[in-house]
């Protein structure tokens, strides 16, 4: 899985309208998350990416079904695997995700946008999409699993910011 994340098209669609099939998967994200449903909602621009990212108003519910995800998908691996051999490919999908950190820099400069904290964050959100994608595979979660719709996203360009007061923002 690390070896493949050089063929996403990461942040490349940053501030473009959503096709029709990354609604789609925006949606199918949310059924996964199993909270109440939520409309999708885009974001134009940079600037109003980092203003979502950091309102107050963000989804607690959203970051806990996350977490649960994500703890419930650790246990399952290692369960798998045993606990060595799981961290041994996590920190490998962790220095390949590094790379991203590249993209967001240079879709951030095609927008004339010029902020390396923003970009650390974009590439950190990133990155731990695909710690989350390399669980849900390491766990047999399916391609229906919330990580697996959230890495396709980031992997096709976008960059999903999350569910901030009753929106999930996609950028």
């Amino acid at each position: 899985f690390a070896s493949t994340l050089g063929r996403g098209s990461w942040f490349a669609a940053c501030g473009e309208a959503l096709t029709e099939s990354e609604r789609i998967e925006a949606v199918a994200y949310l059924a996964a998350l199993g909270l109440p449903e939520t409309p999708v909602a885009t974001v134009a621009g940079w600037t109003e990416a980092a203003a979502t990212t950091q309102s107050p108003d963000w989804s607690r519910a959203w970051w806990e079904a996350e977490t649960r995800a994500q703890q419930d998908l650790y246990r399952r691996a290692v369960a798998q695997f045993g606990e060595d051999k799981l961290l041994s490919a996590l920190t490998a999908v962790t220095e390949a995700a590094q790379a991203l950190h590249g993209a967001a820099a240079f879709a951030m400069s095609r927008a004339g946008i010029a902020d390396p904290a923003l970009a650390r964050v974009a590439a950190g959100a990133a990155a731990q999409a695909c710690h989350q994608a390399a669980l849900a595979l390491a766990g047999k979660a399916g391609p229906d699993h919330l990580f697996a719709v959230k890495y396709r996203l980031f992997a096709a360009g976008r960059w999903p910011l999350g569910i901030v007061g009753d929106r999930f923002f996609v950028f």
